[in-house]
C-alpha cells in the first residue's frame, strides 16, 4: 500500500510544520514493519502506529490499520487511517498481477483493461517526474488494450472515471480481475519500463500526483485532510476469475 503520499516529489522531500522531511517515492508504509494485531482462518488485520521510524519522514500522530480477508475468489483489503492530530495524507493500493495467469508464455499486449461503462478521459503520465497530459486517451471507450509502447511511457494514471468496477482481461486466456475501485477516485495502471516485467498493477487509489506539486502536505493537491480524532476507511474486493 501507498501512505502517506503518492507519486514522485520534487528533490524527495515534503514539508510540514515549519519543517523538510525526505519522503520516499509512494510513502513509507510499504517499507515498514506492521504489527500484527488479530489472525483468523482467513483474515489477518495489522497496524502502523506513527513512531520514531515514521517521523523521520512525516511528522504526525496517526494509525493506520489494514485488513487482507480471503474470499473464494479473490481477496477484500481494507485500511482505516485514524488521525491523532489534524493531518494531511494520501492512500493507494498497489496490487500487481501475474501476466502467467493465463498460461507461461502470456505477454502484456495480450491483456486489456475493461471498463463497465464507457468513458472518456484524458491521461496523465510523468516525464522527469512532471505530469504530461495525453488528452482524449480514452473516448467513449469500453476497452483499452495494453501495450509496451504506452507502458513505457510511464504510468496510465486516470482521473474521473465513472466505472467502479474495472476488469483485467486476456484476449489469450480466461483468467483475469475485478477491481472494485470502491471510494477510491484515482486508477493507476502500471508496469515496469523498458523491460519485459512479469507482471501488471491495476491500482486504485485517493491520488496519485507529480513532481511538480506543491511540498507544502497541507497546500499539496489530491490530499486528504482528517482533523484530530477523525479516521477514513477504503475497502476494496479483488475478484479472480
Amino acid at each position: 500500500m501507498l501512505f502517506p503520499v503518492t507519486g514522485p516529489l520534487a528533490n524527495g522531500t515534503i514539508k510540514a510544520k515549519g519543517s523538510t522531511y525526505a519522503m520516499p517515492v509512494n510513502g513509507f508504509a510499504r517499507d515498514v514493519r506492521f504489527t500484527s494485531i488479530e489472525t483468523k482462518q482467513h483474515e489477518a488485520s495489522f497496524v502502523l502506529y506513527s513512531d520514531d521510524r515514521t517521523r523521520v519522514f512525516y511528522p504526525f500522530e496517526f494509525s493506520l490499520t489494514v485488513t487482507h480477508t480471503l474470499l473464494d475468489n479473490g481477496y477484500t483489503s481494507s485500511a482505516v487511517i485514524k488521525a491523532q492530530e489534524d493531518l494531511f495524507c494520501t492512500f493507494g493500493w498497489h496490487p500487481a498481477f501475474s501476466l502467467a495467469m493465463n498460461g507461461p508464455d502470456a505477454k502484456l499486449q495480450s491483456y486489456y483493461v475493461e471498463f463497465e461503462t464507457p468513458e472518456s478521459v484524458d491521461r496523465l503520465y510523468p516525464v522527469n517526474g512532471i505530469f504530461t497530459k495525453q488528452a482524449d486517451f480514452l473516448r467513449d471507450q469500453t476497452i483499452l488494450e495494453l501495450s509496451r509502447e504506452e507502458l513505457d511511457k510511464g504510468p496510465i494514471v486516470l482521473n474521473g472515471l465513472k466505472s467502479r468496477h474495472v476488469g483485467l482481461k486476456s484476449k489469450d486466456g480466461n483468467r483475469g480481475v475485478i477491481v472494485d475501485r470502491g471510494e477510491l477516485p484515482t486508477l493507476v495502471i502500471w508496469t515496469k519500463e523498458k523491460v519485459e516485467a512479469p507482471y501488471v498493477c491495476v491500482e486504485p487509489m485517493y491520488s496519485f500526483q507529480d513532481a511538480g506539486r506543491n511540498p507544502e502536505l497541507s497546500e499539496m493537491e489530491g490530499m486528504l485532510h482528517l482533523k484530530a480524532g477523525e479516521s477514513r476507511t477504503f475497502s476494496n474486493t479483488f475478484t479472480v476469475f
